[in-house]
């Protein structure tokens, strides 16, 4: 994978709302290491030409027992094996995101409980004083009835 495809997705997983990070699937894998295996065999192929009368005159003397087949096999479990912690690498850090993401959620929703538990103390405490204000204009009714009433009998 190159840098800047690497550095992009690095970006999005920096900002607070990062952008779906683009899935890298085993298909996406593969190419990979094939292309990686092509470029080892090119490599493998241009150092027996280069090297021809050298790696002869070394495999005579059984100092190097590996032909370019066997560099090609190591060459691609190296790579495998770097794939792999390629692979981990990136869903720690998608893991990373999501935690920091969801970290960020939970402190907006426990900003916007503490915001509606204060609204709702503040309602009950103005019901109640409206509830007050209304028993003492009964209360007032009450008694200016009974004046009426009693200023009417005499």
């Amino acid at each position: 994978m190159s840098e800047d495809n690497f550095a992009r997705q690095r970006h999005r997983v920096i900002g607070e709302r990062a952008a779906p990070v683009v899935s890298y699937s085993a298909k996406d894998f593969q190419l990979e290491v094939l292309d990686r295996l092509a470029e080892m065999q090119n490599l493998a192929q241009s150092l027996e030409v280069t090297w021809g009368k050298k790696l002869e005159a070394v495999k005579e003397q059984r100092l190097l027992k590996f032909d370019s087949r066997t560099l090609i096999a190591l060459a691609a479990v190296a790579l495998s094996i770097g794939g792999y912690v390629i692979e981990d690498a990136r869903s720690t850090s998608r893991q990373d995101a999501e935690i920091e993401a969801t970290k960020a959620r939970v402190q907006r929703l426990e900003q916007i409980a503490t915001t509606n538990t204060e609204a709702r103390i503040r309602t009950e405490v103005e019901l109640g004083e409206l509830r007050d204000g209304q028993n003492e204009i009964k209360t007032l009714i009450q008694a200016h009835d009974i004046a009426s009433k009693k200023g009417s009998r005499k």
